[in-house]
């Protein structure tokens, strides 16, 4: 359960307006008397931006956030880009009418497991935290008649990825948590084949993951993509071609540039088959020596 699920529920089932977060350790104060206060039990600035956008869908009509904000200013801001002023850094302050603490809201069973009366649906947990702010950013926009082209250059999470030596081994479409990553083949004859490595922006969500485990080192970050290109249905983007040829041996199929008819490990077993030959990139232990 997130740290606002809870209140999500709460929101659908009430429809309240206005609603303040206060971070533990704040006065209760709030920008108006009549704006429910909800006490959190965690740093206002460890609350995901998705779920502070999915209060917003749910019946939040502006959200005051009372402590420091952390990253979620940059969601202040990314809002005010597109001319959304429902989420604010609070500044005047005045008791409110009423608070509830985040893991105590007020609010029967039915509502709670989502069988009120709204038709509006609670946030799919099984989602990506990415996702999910893609999904909630998406809605808002559209609940607001803001067109995604606004925020041409907002960065948003996702990355901007480039490649050069990639040898078509597949590890970084294997790690892709969401499928942004595709090796399609094109076969030339039997033996030999082109690899070609694409990505779909839209889908990114900066995980790193494919830079991280790339074994070549293939990949370099030209910086995020923006908010437009995220929210957007873009098309494939190629980014490397890769002519490769079938390894005489295992039969696996590795660049062409390296030459010979046999991968890089099946050459090195035949070159020294008594070898015991530690993986590359993987630290040896103090005192080995092979």
């Amino acid at each position: 359960m997130t740290g606002l699920r809870l209140l999500h529920s709460w929101l659908r089932a009430n429809d309240p307006g206005p609603i303040a977060l206060l971070e533990p350790g704040e006065d209760l104060l709030v920008a108006d008397k009549k704006i429910p206060a909800v006490l959190l039990t965690e740093p206002l600035a460890e609350i995901p931006r998705h779920e502070i956008l999915e209060a917003l869908g749910l019946g939040a009509t502006e959200i005051y956030l009372h402590g420091e904000p952390g990253d979620l200013s940059k969601l202040v801001e990314t809002l005010e880009v597109a001319g959304i002023t429902k989420l604010r850094e609070a500044s005047r302050v005045i008791k409110p009418k009423s608070s509830f603490s985040a893991d105590d809201v007020p609010h029967s069973r039915r509502d709670l497991f989502g069988m009120g009366a709204s038709t509006l649906q609670l946030p799919d947990d099984d989602m990506l935290p990415e996702d999910r702010e893609r999904l909630a950013l998406t809605r808002l926009l559209q609940a607001e008649g803001v067109e995604p082209s606004v925020l041409a250059d907002t960065p948003s999470h996702g990355l901007l990825l480039q490649t050069s030596g990639c040898t078509a081994c597949g590890v970084c479409v294997k790690a892709c948590p969401t499928d942004a990553l595709e090796l399609t083949y094109t076969e030339i004859g039997t033996e030999r084949r082109i690899s070609s490595l694409g990505i779909v922006d839209s889908q990114c969500i900066g995980c790193r993951k494919c830079v991280e485990l790339c074994p070549e080192s293939a990949f370099t970050v030209e910086g995020n993509t923006s908010w437009e290109t995220r929210l957007a249905d873009t098309p494939k983007r190629p980014l490397e071609t890769i002519p490769t040829v079938k390894c005489e041996k295992c039969k696996t199929f590795f660049p062409l540039k390296e030459g010979g008819t046999l991968c890089k490990t099946c050459k090195a077993t035949r070159d020294n088959p008594f070898a015991i030959r530690w993986p590359e990139g993987v630290p040896k232990p103090p005192g080995l020596n092979f």
